[in-house]
């Protein structure tokens, strides 16, 4: 979307999820604030639309980065008013005419608001690569938290791949520290209905275990954990586990 070009007072017709403006589109509501968040544009407005994001967008959480919309950024929203007409028109594309709310604006600011909250209300959003940082389109009902850009590091594999990957290798990191707790629980447990360990021994062991396991995970959450280091996290987790 060419912002530099666009004239205003600005006719924009929406139906539904999509819009046209004049005869281009259609368009996704929230692509063109996530297109001017992601480029070098005017920083006061990019700024604008973050606090925007996070002050309405918790209804697509955990898309939307965490963090609380701030005082100050409230009171501007509140002193800024977004000003636009809104009426009914009727939009005639090749072999169909949809009935459209027609807003007219008189600012970019306006209309990029505007998109982002219609956008936010269909459960669309711009969102940041958890990966590489940079914003991507996100589309309601899509479940990945990464772009589809090549990653830092990378080139070829996206970020979306590279963070699948990621993904899938932690799962089975968590996978196995749960397994050796699984295992020792079997074992302790087994005692216990034997009649070879109290039930006060084995709640004992259980809440030790319990926290042992818990102190794995987080250890396992450090980032570019090298294999030789998880492979000691996994044999003192067994160790600890079975030391009774």
């Amino acid at each position: 979307m060419e912002f530099d070009s666009m004239t205003f007072p600005l006719s924009v017709d929406v139906s539904g999820s999509q819009y046209w403006i004049g005869d281009e589109g259609p368009y996704k509501l929230g692509m063109a604030a996530t297109e001017f968040l992601a480029g070098d544009g005017d920083a006061e407005l990019r700024e604008e639309l973050e606090g925007f994001l996070r002050s309405f967008g918790g209804v697509l959480d955990p898309f939307v980065a965490d963090g609380k919309a701030s005082e100050g950024e409230l009171r501007s929203l509140q002193e800024r008013a977004i000003r636009c007409t809104v009426g009914c028109g009727y939009h005639a594309v090749p072999g169909k005419i949809y009935l459209v709310e027609r807003y007219t604006f008189t600012s970019l600011r306006d209309f990029l608001l505007v998109e982002l909250g219609k956008a936010i209300l269909h459960g669309n959003a711009p969102r940041q690569c958890r990966l590489c940082g940079r914003w991507y389109f996100h589309e309601k009902g899509d479940r990945t938290i990464y772009c589809d850009r090549v990653a830092p590091g990378e080139t070829a594999r996206t970020c979306r791949e590279v963070g699948a990957r990621a993904v899938f290798e932690k799962k089975i990191q968590d996978e196995d520290a749960w397994k050796i707790y699984k295992r020792a629980y079997k074992k302790y447990y087994a005692r216990l209905m034997k009649g070879t360990m109290t039930q006060e021994e084995f709640k004992s062991w259980a809440d030790d275990a319990a926290a042992e396991r818990d102190k794995a995970l987080r250890q396992l959450q450090r980032e570019n954990i090298s294999e030789a280091l998880m492979a000691e996290i996994f044999r003192e987790l067994r160790e600890r586990l079975n030391r009774k």
